[in-house]
């Protein structure tokens, strides 16, 4: 075989041997892989370790053979953990069987027609071959459109194992004529490397795709969680702040009326005592102004028009015809301030109130049964 291709051939199986390992690194529990990394591996040394002896005329037919005795030896044991079989003993046998044909290769003294070390490696091969041809017969029952590959694997490597055994015992030539620089049994470990390695790199793919799916599914519904939760939150803030701001509305309504009574008793006491003192009438003017000009107030309307920033646009929005003191009584009302709160808020009187909600509800086109506030509320 030119060296060429042996070099070519080693560079392939080293690159999968290494692509495994990394692989199975992420993957321990997965088996599969170490051993097609160690097939690879030993199949790829074999390769560069023959091109070497062609190039440099080196006497390592120990070491070559070892490599070969090892990627066999390891060939059943990948196979068996591909089609999820567990047959130890056979495994164990064959792996004996592969260690006896190196010892006798290695330590057989006689240059003869057929060694023992060939004769037991080539009991190996028959045993490795019914191993294939298990294999497919597994592959085909589990998922016959996924087995073609193996199948057409198992066909070269029966036909290649038969006609190396064949041609040597019965001493005829067959595809031997045609290609003497080495056993044609050799091309074997290349096809399985690139079918097999083609296979496991798609799964490797398809399963990290799918990984990377997952955490993307996951990612999404995360943020969505948290979007959800950060809704929640700031929902919750605004309710607290819409009660605050309640609250707060309504202790500027009850302060507003205590100053009105205060204001009316005042007049009531002044026009009884017919008094008309400087001091009593300035009472009454702060009392007045300050009914007119309330810093709380203001605070109050600003908040008011903050909260109710994104409602005010949606009200708008659906109902283009209502006005800013619509509006304004419509937050109002999301407040669940009742007329007579709102009244003093506007300053006006609750029958005023009264006319303003009549005319919002005409505007929203609303019928008597629905009520407003509840109606206000639901507008997000």
């Amino acid at each position: 075989m030119n060296v060429l291709f042996l070099s070519l051939f080693s560079g392939i199986n080293m690159a999968f041997a290494i692509l495994t390992t990394f692989i199975w690194f992420k993957n321990k529990d997965q088996r599969l892989y170490i051993y097609f990394a160690i097939f690879s591996l030993f199949s790829g040394l074999y390769f560069i370790l023959k091109a070497l002896s062609i190039t440099f005329n080196l006497d390592i037919f120990g070491i070559i053979i070892f490599c070969a005795g090892v990627y066999y030896a390891v060939f059943p044991w990948f196979v068996f953990e591909l089609i999820k079989k567990k047959n130890n003993t056979l495994l164990f046998i064959l792996t004996l069987i592969f260690a006896f044909a190196i010892a006798g290769f290695v330590l057989d003294p006689w240059d003869e027609w057929i060694s023992i070390g060939q004769i037991i490696a080539h009991i190996g091969l028959i045993g490795l071959m019914a191993v294939t041809i298990y294999a497919s017969i597994i592959l085909v029952q589990r998922e016959k459109d996924k087995a073609i590959d193996f199948i057409l694997l198992t066909i070269v490597f029966v036909f290649l194992g038969l006609e190396e055994i064949i041609s040597l015992y019965s001493g005829h030539d067959f595809l031997n004529k045609y290609i003497n620089s080495t056993y044609l049994l050799d091309i074997y470990p290349l096809l399985f490397t690139l079918i097999i390695g083609k296979k496991l790199t798609y799964e490797v793919y398809n399963r990290n795709k799918i990984k990377i799916e997952l955490i993307k599914g996951e990612l999404k519904e995360k943020q969505l969680q948290l979007a959800e939760l950060e809704k929640i939150r700031l929902n919750e803030e605004l309710q607290f702040k819409s009660m605050d701001l309640t609250n707060f509305g309504i202790e500027i309504t009850k302060n507003r009326a205590f100053i009105q009574s205060l204001q009316t008793k005042l007049i009531k006491i002044k026009s009884l005592t017919k008094s008309d003192s400087i001091d009593f009438n300035e009472v009454l003017k702060s009392l007045k102004s300050r009914l007119i000009i309330n810093k709380d107030l203001n605070y109050f309307n600003g908040n008011v028009e903050k909260i109710n920033h994104a409602f005010n646009t949606k009200l708008k929005e659906s109902y283009p015809s209502l006005t800013s003191n619509e509006v304004h009584l419509a937050s109002l009302l999301r407040l669940n301030l009742n007329t007579k709160e709102i009244a003093i808020i506007k300053n006006v009187s609750p029958d005023s109130v009264k006319v303003l909600r009549y005319r919002l509800r005409k505007k929203m086109d609303m019928k008597t049964s629905i009520n407003l506030s509840e109606f206000l509320n639901n507008i997000n």
